[in-house]
């Protein structure tokens, strides 16, 4: 990316975050800040009926996370307030740590290694599944839970306000900056008052439904129409000026 500091007329970043990325390595040109164009009507598709009898209406909780296995998703610091979530405050609970290994093969095997150390039960890795089963895990969540320490944008962040799933969150990179103030941003990464969080999101049923309306609220702000036309008017802007 540096290469092409000096090379670029323009650039168009996902988030003010990667923006940021894009001053901090030499890039002087123009550039302004457009959300990635999310195809939502996709998710109206017709979850997997599997996933939804088996783990749906059950009595349990269902915490969530969706991203590659990697270290930088630190799946890991999810894990471990999963564990203290599930052992002070609710034993009927699993998290689910969605998504594919393909390339991060030791970092998994260390993260089975981690929770066998934990003692914790009910941690689930679904792998690299079809869409009609990610859109199943998002329907029978109750939690969104995410400690990423890196994300340039987090489409996952997005897929959970669509279905209406509560989200706790670290404050890093561009998490904030996607949230735009709806879930709850977590300033410190404490697995102990993160698990108490999510006891509250879970049992507050007044505090869920305002989370979920600020979600929606900024969901709005990723309206495809909105976007779209937004583009092409940066980009019309752009090609006027040259």
């Amino acid at each position: 990316m540096k290469s092409l500091a000096d090379k670029t007329d323009y650039c168009i970043a996902v988030s003010e975050y990667n923006k940021q990325n894009l001053r901090e390595m030499g890039f002087t040109c123009p550039i302004d800040v457009l959300p990635i164009l999310i195809p939502f009507e996709d998710y109206d598709k017709k979850p997997n009926e599997d996933v939804i009898r088996k783990y749906s209406d059950d009595g349990w909780v269902n915490v969530l996370f969706t991203g590659r296995i990697a270290p930088n998703k630190k799946q890991e610091d999810v894990i471990r307030a999963f564990a203290y979530y599930k052992k002070y405050y609710n034993p009927k609970s699993r998290l689910f740590l969605v998504g594919s290994s393909g390339g991060m093969e030791r970092y998994h095997r260390r993260l089975i290694s981690y929770i066998n150390a934990l003692g914790v039960r009910d941690v689930i890795f679904p792998g690299h599944i079809k869409f009609d089963e990610i859109l199943a895990y998002y329907r029978v969540a109750d939690v969104f839970l995410c400690q990423s320490e890196h994300e340039g944008f987090c489409v996952p962040l997005v897929e959970a306000m669509k279905f209406g799933v509560p989200i706790v969150a670290y404050d890093s990179s561009a998490i904030a900056g996607t949230l735009g103030g709806s879930g709850i941003l977590m300033k410190e990464k404490n697995p102990v008052l993160t698990a108490g969080v999510i006891d509250r999101v879970v049992k507050d049923e007044e505090l869920r439904n305002s989370i979920i309306a600020g979600e929606k609220k900024r969901l709005e702000d990723f309206d495809n129409e909105k976007i779209a036309g937004r583009f092409e008017k940066l980009l019309a802007d752009f090609i006027a000026k040259r």
